[in-house]
């Protein structure tokens, strides 16, 4: 059995906890200064150990996660909470999907408008063509 892990770089840790996608995404925030310990600014390669408290920002979401234990690779998410603990807020949570909500509302998603006109649209297009003589 391999021995256990007593510390792991917070781009890695990041990465294997599924906080972000890829670990490039994970170094690129902590090179933007997206997570922090204490309210500083952590680098990538800096080496984390059991009970540090990060702070990290995903967009509007401001999570803060407890680093419990650290993985040899990247873990599927049912196994999570056995390295991390959450301690965000439920209402950090809360006003991250309103502001989310909102957003939507009020950008349209990236299809919807290079999204070819429908059956009706055309129709109305043709007519209108046909009315102004184009």
């Amino acid at each position: 059995m391999p021995d256990p892990v007593l510390t792991q770089r917070a781009d890695k840790y990041l990465h294997h906890i599924r906080v972000f996608k890829t670990r490039t995404i994970a170094t690129q925030a902590c090179a933007r200064g997206n997570v922090m310990i204490g309210g500083q600014p952590v680098k990538a390669s800096r080496d984390l150990k059991p009970g540090d408290v990060l702070e990290v920002v995903r967009g509007e979401l401001r999570l803060k996660l407890r680093v419990t234990a650290f993985s040899p690779q990247r873990l599927g998410a049912p196994r999570v909470p056995e390295f991390s603990e959450d301690l965000t807020p439920p209402e950090c949570y809360q006003k991250a999907a309103e502001a989310r909500r909102e957003r939507a509302l009020i950008t349209p998603h990236a299809h919807e408008m290079i999204a070819k006109p429908d059956k009706k649209q055309l129709r109305d297009l043709r007519k209108f063509w046909e009315e102004h003589g184009e």
